[in-house]
């Protein structure tokens, strides 16, 4: 009765995804840079949408890999090949667009992402699609339920989302006075801008789709 809510899963099983998820979540990457910079140069506030979108992204690419659409997807070596090249392409876009921007809130080169942009990042992201088939091939194989065992798996991915890049949009914009003297925005979004080319980079060498 007590693992009832948990749809088939022991405490152990759904202690393990949580850490697995919390891992993958708060560790740094294009998300979570973009949320900072979000934050610094335009307040809590308007890392909102992005946040949502990281949520609906992350929980329908869970879903949609529980039914076995992402393993079709990813089966195809032209598809997945084409979301791993159009993925890394944007996010070298957006790291441009961040070291470009000299001044806070310097909307004419930066703008905050909205939700359906920030959806579409987490669908251009191989390495989402591959995290989220594990996830699937480990939690939803064997479920007594498997409707509501994708519920839950998809809820626990998006919340993660929501409030890992929640914090780091937090961060971000607890730094925004210190960013206002000098140059320091400006170094402030170099630096940024080139950790997230540093990411896109990486996911093209260490991402290729086999």
């Amino acid at each position: 009765m007590q693992e009832a809510w948990l749809t088939g899963l022991s405490t152990a099983q759904f202690l393990a995804l949580v850490t697995l998820l919390a891992v993958g979540a708060f560790t740094p990457g294009p998300n979570t840079t973009i949320a900072a910079v979000t934050g610094a140069n335009f307040g809590l506030r308007a890392t909102l949408p992005h946040c949502i979108g990281v949520s609906l992204g992350f929980a329908s690419i869970v879903a949609l890999c529980a039914t076995g659409v992402g393993a079709l997807i990813l089966a195809s070596p032209m598809l997945a090949a084409a979301i791993h090249v159009i993925g890394v392409l944007y996010l070298l876009w957006l790291a441009l667009r961040i070291a470009r921007s000299t001044s806070l809130a310097e909307k004419t080169v930066l703008r905050p992402m909205n939700i359906w942009q920030s959806v579409a990042l987490q669908y251009a992201n191989v390495k989402a699609w591959m995290l989220a088939l594990a996830v699937a091939a480990s939690y939803m194989s064997g479920a007594p339920s498997p409707a509501q065992r994708i519920v839950l798996v998809s809820v626990l991915f998006g919340a993660f989302g929501f409030v890992s890049n929640g914090a780091y949009g937090v961060l971000g914009a607890s730094l925004r006075q210190w960013l206002m003297q000098g140059n320091r925005v400006r170094w402030f979004n170099g630096a940024m801008g080139l950790a997230l080319a540093l990411t896109a980079v990486w996911i093209a060498v260490a991402g290729q789709p086999h």
